[in-house]
C-alpha cells in the first residue's frame, strides 16, 4: 500500500495533516451545539382557524368540514386528523416520512385558499387560517412561573411587557405562550332604559367608539431644514375619556356615553388561571427558534431573568419549574464521563498488553485523532452534541485502536524477528497487513451502515449513530495507515537496545503461557469441530428462548428526569370554576404526598389562539394540567415513577374526573412523542351517539 510508504518518507507532511485536523476539530467542537436529541421534524402540518364565539359543532360543520374536503387531496398525505373545539378548528395533515415539507406547505396553502370561500360564507366571523409546521425546536424548552402579592392585579401586564418582551429579544428565543393573570379591559355596561329614552342603539355607539379610538395622520410642516410629521392622537387613554365621548344629541344638548352607560376600568373574564408553588401566578412556556442550541438559549434566558429581577417590583418572585437544559447537561455529563472512563480503560489495557510506553503512546494517539474527525463531520453536517452522537463515539472508541495495534504489532515483529531497520519495518509491516485491516474495518462499518437508510422517526435518530461510527472507524483506519507507521519509524527500537524491566520479563512469561494454552485449546476445538459448533448453536438458541421473552422493546428507555406531569379532563360542559376546584386539590396532593418536590405549577383553561392544541397539548375550560420538578435523583429515595404511581392513586379520588394521565416524563417529551399511552383504541364512525356508546363499553 502507498499510504505507509508516503507517511514514512514524508513525516513532516503527515504531522502537518494531523495538526490541521486537530485545529479544525477544535474549532468544530467549540461551535457544536448541545441538545438532548437530534432535531426531529415530523412530517406534519396543522391548519389552525380561530372562530370566536362558535360552539364545537358549529366549528365542525362551518369550518373543519370544508378544510377536510380540500386537504384530503394533498399529495403524499398519510393521515388527516382534525380537532373541532369551541372557538377553534385544527386540521393536521400527516405526510409520508421523507416528504419535503416546504413543498407540502405550498400544497396545503393552496388547498386552504380553495376552502376559504366556503368558510367565509358559512363562518363570516372566523379568523384568517394560519399554518403551523411542528418540529422538535417547537417543543417547550422552559416553563417560568411568576408570583406576586401587591402587584397581582398588574402581574399579567408586568409579565407581558417587562419580562416576556425582553426575553423575546434574547438570541434563540422563539414564541412565548402565557397562561393566567388578569387582563385589563375597559367595560361599557349600557342602561337599556336610558338608551330607549334617548333613542340610541348599541350598534350606533359601537360604530362611534371605533371611529373615535383612532390616531390620525395630519400631514407635515416644513420649517427651515426640518420636516415635522404631524399626527392627531385620538386613542383613549383612560375610562374617563371613553365616558366623555358624545354619542348623540337630545333637544340640542349633547349626550355623553357616561349618560347611558357605566364605563369601568376592569378585567376580562378569566379563560385561564395558573398557580405556582400553591400561589396565584402567571406561567409562560418558552420555545426556541429552529436550529438554536437549547443549552445556550436556556442559559441566556436565566441570565436575562436575573437582570430583569433588578427592575421588577420587589414582591414579584420568578420560579423556573421546568428547564430542559438541566436534563440535557446532566445526560451529556454522564455520557461524557462514561466516554472518558472508556478512553482511560482503553489506554490502560493498551499499556498493559504492549508494555512499552512509546509503543502504547503510538496507539493511544489514534484515539483523539479518530474522534476529532467525527467532530469535524458533526459540524459540517450541522449536527449537535447529543445523546446519540456521544453514544456513537463511545461505541466506536473501543474499536479505533484495533487497527493501530495490528499494524504496530506487525512492525515490531519485523524489527525484532526480521532485524529490519525501523523505517523499513514500518513500511513493510504496515503494507503487509494494510489490506487485512481495511477489510476488517469495512466489515464492521457494514454492520452500522444500514442505519443510515432507516426511515421514519427511528431513522432520524439513528442515522447519526451509523454515520458517526462509520466515519470514526474510517478515521482510525486512516490514522493507522499513516500516523502509526510514521511514529513507529521514529520511536520503535529493537528490544535488545532497550532495557527490559522486571514487569516486561514477568508479563512475557505470562503471555507465553496464555499463548501456549490457547494453542492447545484451539487444537482440541479443531479436532472436535462438529461438537463445538453444535454446542455453541445449542447455547445460542437456548439463550434466545429463555431470555428474549423477558426483554422488552421500546423506542426510548425510561429515564428518571425528575419531572412529573398530570393532565385531567372533566366533562366537556364543565366550567372553568370546576376545573379550578380540581386544580386546588392537585396542589394539595403535592403538599401531602410529594415531599421530594422542588417546584410545581398548575394551569387550567385555554390560550387565545389555541397554540397548545397545535403543540399536542389539551386545552379548554374543562382541562387542568400540572407539572412538578423533583429534587436531584441522588437526594431522594423514590423514583419519579414511584411518585407518579402514588399521585395517580390519590388523584383518582378527586370527584368529577373523566380522564386522567399521570406520567413521570417532561412536558417536552410528551410533546415530542405525542403524549400517547402504550395502548390506544380509536373508534371511527358517522354517528357520535353510537361511537360514544361503544367508547364507554
Amino acid at each position: 500500500m502507498k499510504l505507509p510508504e508516503f507517511s514514512v518518507s514524508r513525516p513532516n507532511t503527515v504531522l502537518m495533516i494531523f495538526l490541521a485536523l486537530a485545529l479544525f476539530g477544535g474549532i468544530s467542537l467549540s461551535r457544536l451545539g448541545i441538545d438532548m436529541l437530534p432535531e426531529i421534524e415530523p412530517p406534519a402540518i396543522s391548519v389552525v382557524v380561530p372562530y370566536p364565539g362558535a360552539s364545537a359543532s358549529d366549528v365542525e360543520s362551518d369550518v373543519t368540514k370544508y378544510l377536510e374536503d380540500q386537504l384530503s387531496t394533498v399529495n403524499n398525505l398519510d393521515e388527516l386528523n382534525s380537532i373541532s373545539k369551541d372557538n377553534l378548528s385544527v386540521v393536521t395533515c400527516k405526510f409520508d416520512w421523507g416528504t419535503d415539507l416546504d413543498v407540502a406547505s405550498n400544497d396545503v396553502r393552496d388547498k386552504v385558499d380553495l376552502a376559504k370561500p366556503d368558510i367565509e360564507e358559512h363562518a363570516p366571523d372566523a379568523k384568517e387560517p394560519f399554518l403551523f409546521k411542528f418540529s422538535s425546536a417547537s417543543a417547550p424548552i422552559m416553563v417560568v412561573a411568576v408570583n406576586a402579592t401587591e402587584s397581582w392585579k398588574n402581574l399579567y401586564r408586568i409579565v407581558d411587557k417587562q419580562i416576556a418582551d425582553p426575553l423575546k429579544r434574547v438570541k434563540g428565543v422563539g414564541a412565548i405562550v402565557i397562561y393566567g393573570g388578569l387582563r385589563r379591559e375597559i367595560s361599557v355596561r349600557f342602561d337599556r332604559e336610558r338608551l330607549a329614552a334617548f333613542h340610541l342603539s348599541t350598534d350606533d355607539i359601537v360604530r362611534i367608539l371605533k371611529a373615535e379610538n383612532l390616531d390620525m395622520p395630519a400631514g407635515n410642516i416644513k420649517m427651515g431644514r426640518i420636516n415635522y410629521i404631524l399626527r392627531l392622537r385620538g386613542r383613549f387613554q383612560s375610562p374617563e375619556e371613553v365616558g366623555a365621548i358624545i354619542v348623540g344629541q337630545h333637544r340640542g344638548r349633547p349626550i355623553y356615553l357616561r349618560d347611558v352607560a357605566n364605563v369601568q376600568d376592569s378585567f376580562q373574564e378569566e379563560k385561564m388561571k395558573a398557580w405556582a408553588n400553591g400561589k396565584d401566578g402567571v406561567i409562560f412556556i418558552i420555545q426556541k427558534q429552529s436550529g438554536e442550541n437549547t443549552v445556550a438559549v436556556c442559559s441566556a434566558i436565566r441570565q436575562k431573568l436575573e437582570d430583569l429581577k433588578k427592575i421588577l417590583p420587589s414582591d414579584v418572585d420568578i420560579i423556573i419549574p421546568m428547564d430542559n437544559s438541566e436534563f440535557i447537561l446532566n445526560s451529556v455529563r454522564n455520557l461524557a464521563k462514561t466516554f472518558l472512563v472508556s478512553a482511560v480503560l482503553v489506554v490502560l489495557v493498551t499499556i498493559l498488553f504492549l508494555r512499552r510506553l512509546r509503543a502504547s503512546l503510538i496507539v493511544i494517539l489514534t484515539i483523539p485523532f479518530s474522534i476529532i474527525i467525527a467532530f469535524i463531520f458533526l459540524y459540517l453536517k450541522g449536527f449537535t452534541i447529543n445523546l446519540i452522537s456521544l453514544m456513537s463515539i463511545s461505541i466506536a472508541i473501543g474499536m479505533v485502536v484495533d487497527n493501530a495495534i495490528v499494524i504496530l504489532e506487525n512492525i515490531t515483529r519485523h524489527v525484532e524477528e526480521g532485524g529490519e531497520k525501523p523505517g523499513e519495518a514500518a513500511v513493510f509491516g504496515a503494507s503487509e497487513v494494510g489490506l487485512a485491516i481495511s477489510a476488517s474495518t469495512l466489515t464492521t462499518v457494514v454492520v452500522f451502515m444500514p442505519l443510515i437508510f432507516v426511515t421514519g422517526l427511528a431513522g432520524i435518530i439513528f442515522n447519526q449513530l451509523g454515520a458517526i461510527v462509520a466515519i470514526t472507524l474510517g478515521g482510525s483506519l486512516f490514522s493507522a495507515l499513516t500516523l502509526t507507521p510514521m511514529l513507529s519509524s521514529k520511536w520503535i527500537k529493537p528490544i535488545g537496545e532497550q532495557k527490559a524491566t522486571r514487569f516486561y520479563k514477568w508479563s512475557e512469561k505470562l503471555f507465553n503461557a496464555v499463548e501456549s494454552f490457547y494453542g492447545r485449546l484451539l487444537g482440541r476445538a479443531l479436532r472436535n469441530r462438529k461438537k463445538i459448533l453444535a454446542g455453541l448453536l445449542a447455547v445460542f438458541f437456548a439463550s434466545l428462548a429463555a431470555l428474549l421473552r423477558f426483554v422488552g422493546t421500546d423506542l426510548f428507555p425510561d429515564v428518571d428526569t425528575g419531572e412529573l406531569n398530570i393532565r385531567i379532563a372533566l366533562d366537556e360542559s364543565a366550567r372553568l370554576e370546576e376545573s379550578e376546584k380540581v386544580a386546588m386539590e392537585l396542589q394539595d396532593l403535592y403538599k401531602q404526598f410529594v415531599p421530594e418536590k422542588r417546584d410545581y405549577y398548575t394551569h387550567i383553561g385555554e390560550t387565545e389562539k389555541g397554540i397548545g392544541v397545535v403543540l399536542g397539548m389539551e386545552e379548554g375550560p374543562n382541562i387542568a394540567e400540572s407539572g412538578a420538578k423533583l429534587i436531584d435523583k441522588e437526594k431522594r429515595k423514590r423514583s419519579a415513577k414511584e411518585i407518579a404511581a402514588v399521585l395517580r392513586k390519590e388523584a383518582k379520588k378527586i370527584p368529577g374526573i373523566e380522564r386522567m394521565t399521570v406520567t413521570a416524563t417532561s412536558l417536552t417529551s410528551q410533546v415530542l412523542m405525542g403524549g400517547g399511552k402504550q395502548v390506544e383504541v380509536e373508534i371511527i364512525g358517522h354517528d357520535m351517539a353510537v361511537t360514544d356508546a361503544l367508547a364507554r363499553k
